[in-house]
């Protein structure tokens, strides 16, 4: 029965994952297209398709409906400020990497609605961006399995944790940095 329920809709939960965030998911479909279970240009048309139309609802969402959208974003003003300081500072290409950054990926592209952002230049970043994201975590799944998917699991839950990892090997890359100008 659970061999019947996978094989016939594991690429329809694929999709719907994919619609809402899905690194997981995708790492998962990776390490299938691995083990021979699925193929990588379905998994990529799946994954693509439901991450564009998901994102573009959320786009559409924050520009037909500014007021309750706007409304709805001042309950994660953290999230959204730190999106803002993103955009202001990355620009257009905050679009192309939203969804790489784990629990802003609703808020930014609600605000980008909101904000007015041009829609044909969104789409062509989204394109970009939604390659990027189909192909980097399939690709994890792919080579690195199991592995991946509970790093994934593990990052999801812990997100301080690895927010300071990254913090930390972060700013040994800046202090290395900073004494090797030093030296030259």
């Amino acid at each position: 029965m659970i061999e019947y329920l996978i094989s016939h809709f594991s690429y329809t939960i694929l999709f719907f994952w994919s619609f809402l965030e899905g690194e997981i998911g995708l790492a998962l479909a990776g390490f299938m297209i691995e083990k021979g279970k699925f193929d990588f240009p379905t998994v990529f048309v799946i994954t693509f398709s439901g991450a564009m139309i998901g994102d573009l609802l959320l786009f559409t969402t924050g520009r037909l409906f500014k007021k309750k959208t706007e409304a709805l974003l001042h309950r994660y003003d953290r999230k959204l400020q730190r999106v803002e300081k993103w955009f202001r500072r990355f620009g257009s290409w905050i679009v192309v990497f939203e969804r790489f950054i784990y629990g802003t990926h609703i808020p930014a592209l609600l605000m980008l609605g909101v904000s007015g952002f041009n829609f044909w230049k969104f789409l062509l970043l989204e394109i970009i961006g939604v390659t990027l994201w189909s192909v980097t975590f399939t690709s994890l799944g792919y080579y690195f399995g199991q592995t991946v998917i509970d790093l994934l699991s593990f990052t999801q839950r812990h997100l301080t944790i690895a927010f300071l990892a990254l913090l930390f090997f972060y700013s040994i890359y800046l202090l290395q940095k900073e004494e090797e100008e030093e030296e030259a």
